[in-house]
């Protein structure tokens, strides 16, 4: 999108010349004295100019950057040197009809003036000629600017703003229009009104130039807007809305009966406090069934209304996916998805919450929280925000976090929040306090009596056993809804095995044998469903399944075909060119591709036509979340169909190297592509930390060879880049005294320290003792604040343990010559170990220190200062710091308590007392 704003200042900058001249020449300016020996309005008219010649400077480098430009544009440029000229007749015409401060007698001073005016009345004249002739020629050029069918840098830009608008649904809209029209009306009656006076011109000119500049300021917003909402959309941010099947008319309605439930009562409540409704159910009820319902339902809308009043209503929602995308499972997902709806239907909003916010940020939960405690905080906003949030169950974070999110935010007079989720957490008591809430398996007997027969129905077989066998048919329908126990995907399996074997003219007995026979467990039916896969294929269905188990979001169907390359050859992925793949040459493989993996997976895993976030369209999902729980317990069986040595997290690895090569428009400085290479990066670094962690009894990890490729890779996709690839993501932001900068030094060793990859590092600096030197950070620094920034953000630890300070990567680089006493010029000269000391001081201080996580953090913590302080880390580290009542002592008591910090403490002494002996030794 051009800047279209300069060409429209230079146009306000002329024109308010042109104003200034007309109302001096006209007499409708007084001429005020000046104890400057120059006058205020010669002062004004030389600041006019400079705003002109800014302005001008800034569409010449818009011209020079190939921006090209009409006629018409081109006729306002050469209009600056025609005001260059007029500046110095209009300093003169100032000049004549100024009062001299000096003068005895005003009267006679203004007698003089009068005389003069009359006496160079022809200047005067002239020079209101070239004003007026000027104001005529701007005008005509603004209107034809302003013209919809003129392509001018102007009007590009607004129609670009329109049509985004337009193609992302944002409802409000911006007042571009009815502006626009205001101009061109006022330039309109200026042409009908070639002789009005100059008083009356002038006044014309000053309402164009007042909406030109009302034009800048809308379309700032407009752009501000737009450039929001780019940031907070994500391609999965509806995928799982369409997944989640539409319930029938009929269905649900029960929700709205006042006499089952409290749901419409809550909808209209205006009580302070009742901002929370929560429906639970078990696995499969059809909770996102119902949510979906509601949400779309007009009765919902209705008796919202009713709530928000004369106030606008807003609605969005978001569905939880834990075997989806990180954005799906994800706290910041939620955050972002709701945000971006919201703002979408009211973009006006966005200049308030977002004002400072600066576009290259990515958002964070930080950033996502302090914009909805805003929203929930205003207490003038004429608007009224309802969330429906499914699947609480599968949020991948703390639980906590949830409780909190819902406390702050219920609390607001402005916000409902209606959300669903399994039993059993930790938030349900929270949830259940309110006393909005029921059980969905209450309901659904009816619903689900209903779409057994609408759903066999289907089947003109079965109609017709119906119609010669109607008492055994209620019979099979009845015990369907009998043994279901509210379970919707159990139901929906059973129909659809009878509408299947109906429409292969299976007789009645069979058809009840189905019903009869089904498990009543649904673990039962998909181990079922396993055992009628062929023997043939169930080496490559155990190894499918066991990939998407451990896959850390769904994968691309393309990636199906890698485990086929990879049966042939397990080098495949480092032997691989590094050649961008086109979406047409992977296509041609799609349908042989998806017949091959429903043959081996059955119907356990499903293809999604829908885009993948990374690679090309179609991603494989599975049939429900239960599948995923189901494989996940069923995981020693699948291994014993396997008959050569397979590891799924090193068949990830592989996949992630050889996505990466493949990846089209390789240009990283495209924020998009550096998106998904870093993105691919940590999700593969994640997947070989992993395979590390299990083979706890072997020295080293099979992925030397292939993490070295990967470095090799995006060194190749980051040639046109002065720095390493690894600079491709921003440092993370400081929090209070803990700083992050790298100063262009960092390397992919020092990565695979953040990421915790013991035994590669250790590979690596056993290979060459020099890899432990690097300028900027140190290696240590890096293991002891291995914060980075990602794309998305995965569970280092599958388990959560110690998410923050690998103490076997500190030990393996202390025993390696690391120096916790190292100097870091970066950070004004502190040690290692004094970064460390204030990253764990700031982290305490953020926290409440009563998490699980927080407290296997502050178990690293302190085995790491344990390993630094054998090392020699220094009790004096932070001398220069004691101003603010902060050393090396008061740090460690503060975190860890006084009898702890004591024994670190007596640890530095010693050790100390120990380098002074040494060194008065070798004195001696």
């Amino acid at each position: 999108m051009t800047d279209p704003l300069p060409i429209i200042s230079l146009i306000s900058g002329i024109i308010t010349l042109v104003d200034f001249g007309l109302k001096v020449v006209s007499g409708a300016k007084s001429i005020r004295d000046s104890s400057y020996g120059t006058t205020a309005e010669v002062n004004e008219v030389d600041e006019i100019v400079k705003e002109v010649e800014r302005c001008n400077e800034l569409v010449k480098k818009q011209r020079l950057a190939g921006q090209n430009l009409l006629d018409d544009e081109k006729c306002i440029l050469a209009m600056v040197t025609e005001c260059d000229s007029l500046v110095g007749e209009l300093r003169k015409a100032v000049n004549i009809l100024k009062i001299r401060p000096e003068a005895l007698s005003k009267t006679l001073e203004s007698v003089r003036v009068i005389a003069q005016s009359l006496y160079k009345r022809d200047e005067i004249q002239s020079l209101r000629s070239k004003l007026e002739n000027l104001a005529r020629r701007i005008q005509s050029n603004v209107e034809r600017l302003m013209q919809e069918e003129r392509h001018s840098s102007i009007m590009a830009d607004l129609e670009e703003i329109k049509a985004y608008h337009k193609d992302m649904g944002i409802r409000g809209g911006s007042k571009l229009d009815l502006i626009l029209e205001d101009i061109l009306r006022l330039t309109k009656q200026t042409k009908q009104n070639s002789e009005m006076l100059a008083t009356t011109q002038a006044a014309q000119l000053t309402s164009l130039r007042t909406k030109l500049e009302i034009l800048q300021i809308e379309q700032r917003n407009c752009d501000k807007q737009i450039k929001v909402l780019k940031s907070l959309h994500f391609p999965e941010i509806l995928r799982r809305w369409h997944q989640i099947h539409e319930a029938d008319h009929e269905s649900n309605k029960w929700v709205y009966d006042p006499q089952q439930t409290t749901f419409v009562s809550w909808l209209e409540s205006q009580e302070k406090g009742d901002g929370l409704f929560y429906i639970t159910g078990k696995a499969g009820s059809g909770k996102s069934t119902l949510m979906r319902f509601v949400y779309e339902n007009p009765h919902t809308i209705q008796s919202l209304k009713r709530w928000a009043g004369t106030a606008k209503l807003y609605t969005a929602s978001y569905y939880f996916w834990n075997q989806g995308t990180e954005m799906q499972k994800s706290g910041i997902g939620l955050f972002q998805s709701l945000l971006y709806q919201i703002l979408k239907s009211t973009p006006d909003l966005i200049t308030s919450i977002c004002e400072d916010r600066l576009d290259h940020e990515p958002w964070n939960m930080e950033g996502l929280n302090n914009v909805f405690k805003q929203i929930a905080q205003k207490t003038n906003l004429k608007a009224r925000f309802c969330f429906f949030i499914d699947g609480l169950d599968e949020y991948d974070g703390e639980e906590k976090d949830i409780i909190k999110l819902f406390k702050e935010l219920s609390v607001s007079q402005y916000i409902k929040i209606c959300a669903s989720s399994r039993p059993g957490r930790q938030y349900e008591s929270f949830l259940h306090s309110y006393g909005r809430t029921f059980d969905i398996a209450y309901y659904t007997k009816e619903d689900m009596r209903r779409y057994i027969d609408r759903r066999l129905k289907t089947s003109k077989n079965w109609c017709g056993l119906v119609a010669s066998n109607p008492g055994p048919c209620r019979h099979i329908l009845n015990e369907i809804s009998k043994r279901a126990g509210g379970v919707w995907l159990w139901v929906f399996l059973v129909t659809n095995d009878i509408v299947k074997e109906a429409d292969k003219n299976e007789e009645l007995a069979t058809l009840r044998k189905i019903v009869d026979e089904f498990p009543s467990d649904l673990y039962e039916y998909f181990e079922n469903m396993i055992n009628k896969i062929p023997k043939l294929h169930r080496e490559e269905m155990a190894q499918n399944f066991l990939v998407t188990v451990e896959e850390l979001q769904p994968l691309p169907l393309y990636a199906f075909a890698l485990l086929e390359d990879e049966r042939e050859n397990s080098g495949y992925a480092i032997d691989a060119p590094i050649a961008p793949v086109s979406e047409a040459e992977v296509r041609l493989r799609y349908p042989a591709l998806k017949d091959r993996v429903r043959n081996r997976c059955s119907d356990l895993l499903v293809v999604d036509n829908e885009p993948h976030p990374v690679f090309f369209s179609c991603s494989v999902d599975f049939l429900h979340r239960t599948v995923r729980d189901f494989l996940r317990d069923y995981d020693a069986k699948l291994k014993m169909c396997l008959e050569k040595e397979f590891d799924p997290l090193v068949s990830l690895s592989r996949i992630c190297l050889r996505l990466l090569k493949a990846l089209p428009d390789a240009n990283i400085r495209n924020p998009k592509f550096a998106h998904k290479m870093i993105g691919l990066t940590d999700e593969l670094l994640y997947y070989a930390r992993e395979v590390e962690k299990r083979s706890i009894l072997q020295e080293e990890t099979p992925l030397v060879g292939l993490l070295d490729e990967l470095d090799k890779v995006n060194s190749h996709h980051a040639r046109r880049i002065a720095n390493h690839w690894t600079h491709a993501r921003d440092s993370p932001a400081p929090r209070g005294l803990d700083e992050y900068y790298e100063g262009g030094q960092c390397n992919f060793l020092a990565l695979a320290v953040q990421a915790r990859l013991v035994k590669y590092v250790r590979a690596k600096v056993q290979a060459d003792r020099r890899n432990m030197k690097k300028g900027g950070r140190p290696l240590l620094d890096y293991a002891l604040r291995p914060r980075r920034i990602t794309p998305i953000s995965m569970p280092y630890h599958s388990t959560r343990d110690d998410p923050s300070v690998d103490v076997d990567m500190v030990k393996l680089l202390l025993q390696n010559g690391a120096d916790p006493n190292q100097p870091v010029f970066l950070y004004e000269g502190k040690s290692v170990w004094a970064l460390f000391l204030l990253s764990i001081y700031e982290t305490y201080r953020d926290s409440d220190g009563t998490s699980w996580t927080y407290r296997n953090l502050e178990k690293a913590w302190y085995r790491a200062c344990e390993a630094l302080v054998i090392a020699g880390a220094r009790a004096d580290c932070l001398s220069n710091m004691a101003r603010k009542g902060l050393s090396a002592y008061s740090i460690l008591t503060s975190v860890f308590g006084q009898d702890r910090a004591s024994v670190l403490e007596k640890g530095m002494k010693q050790q100390e007392n120990k380098a002074r002996q040494s060194s008065s030794c070798i004195t001696m």
